[in-house]
């Protein structure tokens, strides 16, 4: 997968595009053991997107390494985690020399696994309520512990077994976690946050709203505050505070890409795929106009996972 190969002879862009294909189709069966190498993958994608982009203009019939490139990026996906670990801190010091198109996801693999991590789109018996919400959640858990120290790192995992805790109604125990992490993070609002969820399921308001003023105090604004709480809140399951928290954040900054992401969540929890689809082109269009790739990439894909969800119409009517 080196980046010396040479071709041995002039290749027309359609066998450009066919060789950066085969090339592709081998490394992905030789992730393990690449190294670094393996981010060769990434910039033959860059490759391969970008001809088919030229290809197109001149009203070439290339169907049939456009299925190929499908399925290379599915691939791409299945290996996401082989990938990262032979990159390791690669991918994100490629990705700031690169500065690649948002629409080219396959930057972002950090992000994706992150979130793969704690949830699936799809929950048995749900309609991923929650799911696009928690992605964001997650990729804010990406920048902020990255390489942590180790009290940092230690709080960490004491918010992700309280979170889990939560999932299984242990609010008890639950709260137990999230007090060790706010003790080894004071500056961090998020276990303050999960603090405040949990006093609310209990029906501690006076408790909740004592954790919720200290977590508010550790945000820098308040837009920030409505988000993370709404998260809090949808990953918790109480939805109809999870959206409040979207309409305030709307209302605070009617510029966030994130709020409507958000909200894009608690749309598919509803079961409202059009407004999803809806919340997710306005996410992405304002991250565009925000000069935050990150989100926008991230809001395309969760598009893309959404159109699978819309039903498909009834013919026979």
């Amino acid at each position: 997968m080196g980046k010396l190969y040479v071709p041995s002879q002039t290749l027309t862009p359609l066998d450009r595009v066919r060789e950066a294909l085969d090339r592709a189709e081998s490394g992905l069966s030789r992730v393990r053991g690449a190294g670094p190498q393996a981010l060769d993958l990434l910039h033959l994608c860059d490759q391969i997107a970008n001809e088919l982009r030229e290809l197109d203009r001149t009203q070439a019939d290339v169907r049939a390494e456009r299925v190929r490139f499908e399925m290379v990026q599915e691939r791409l996906r299945r290996s996401q985690q082989g990938i990262l670990r032979e990159v390791d801190a690669g991918l994100r010091r490629a990705r700031e020399q690169v500065q690649p198109d948002p629409s080219h996801w396959w930057w972002y693999l950090d992000a994706a696994v992150v979130s793969q991590r704690r949830w699936t789109l799809l929950r048995a018996g749900a309609v991923a309520a929650a799911a696009i919400g928690l992605l964001a959640v997650a990729v804010l858990a990406y920048q902020r512990f990255l390489a942590p120290p180790p009290e940092v790192g230690q709080a960490f995992r004491h918010l992700e077994a309280g979170r889990d805790l939560v999932e299984a109604g242990n609010l008890p125990a639950a709260m137990e976690d999230f007090a060790a992490a706010a003790d080894l993070t004071p500056g961090d609002p998020e276990p303050w946050l999960w603090k405040g969820v949990v006093y609310d399921r209990l029906g501690d308001a006076t408790e909740a709203e004592h954790a919720f003023q200290a977590a508010q105090s550790l945000f820098d604004t308040t837009l920030d505050f409505y988000l993370s709480r709404g998260l809090a809140y949808l990953e918790s399951g109480q939805t109809e505070k999870a959206e409040l928290d979207a309409q305030r954040a709307i209302a605070e900054d009617p510029n966030s890409g994130w709020a409507y992401y958000l909200q894009a969540a608690i749309d598919v929890g509803r079961g409202d795929y059009e407004q999803a689809l809806e919340d997710l082109d306005h996410a992405a269009e304002l991250g565009q106009a925000a000069g935050d790739s990150r989100l926008e990439a991230l809001a395309r894909t969760q598009r893309t996972q959404v159109m699978r969800m819309v039903p498909l119409p009834d013919l026979t009517q």
